[in-house]
């Protein structure tokens, strides 16, 4: 004789306790994925930011100047002239000083987190609140990301 096996279905209580360990699993494993893609982030904006401020030091060493400064005491220097100078085919060097300008990774706004505002007081800090991912000070070569009050602290 043949025994019939029986086939076991999901009852109800099975499949609620099969949800409730898997979000349980969900929020224990969360907290930690999202702390570490913040952190990834934050590494990212400070490797950054010191690749600019390297790349502004060796202009400066080698012109004589900030970048986009066309003289000693230039403060009228544009974002766009900024980065220019950076950018640019050096005829001394064999490559430019950056091949792109990097993007400011908290500022999700397309167009914006590549963006510079550049002033040229002396005394001037940022204070994040400013319509850009980046803050150049043409008449001190401070650089810093804008998109928070907290980051301007790097």
């Amino acid at each position: 004789m043949e025994k019939k096996e029986k086939k076991r279905k999901l009852t109800l209580c099975d499949g609620c306790i099969l949800v409730s360990i898997i979000t349980l699993i969900a929020s224990i494993a969360h907290p930690p994925i999202t702390q570490a893609m913040d952190e990834k982030r934050l590494s990212d904006m400070v490797d950054r930011l010191q690749r600019i401020r390297s790349e502004i030091r060796l202009y400066k060493a080698d012109n004589g100047l900030f970048p986009g400064q066309e003289q000693i005491g230039d403060l009228s220097v544009t974002p766009d002239e900024f980065v220019a100078a950076l950018k640019e085919q050096q005829t001394d060097r064999n490559v430019p000083y950056m091949e792109q300008f990097p993007a400011n990774p908290y500022v999700s706004d397309t167009g914006a987190g590549d963006s510079v505002v550049c002033v040229n007081d002396p005394d001037a800090r940022p204070c994040g609140t400013e319509p850009a991912g980046w803050w150049y000070n043409v008449a001190t070569g401070e650089f810093y990301a804008c998109d928070s009050a907290f980051h301007t602290n790097y």
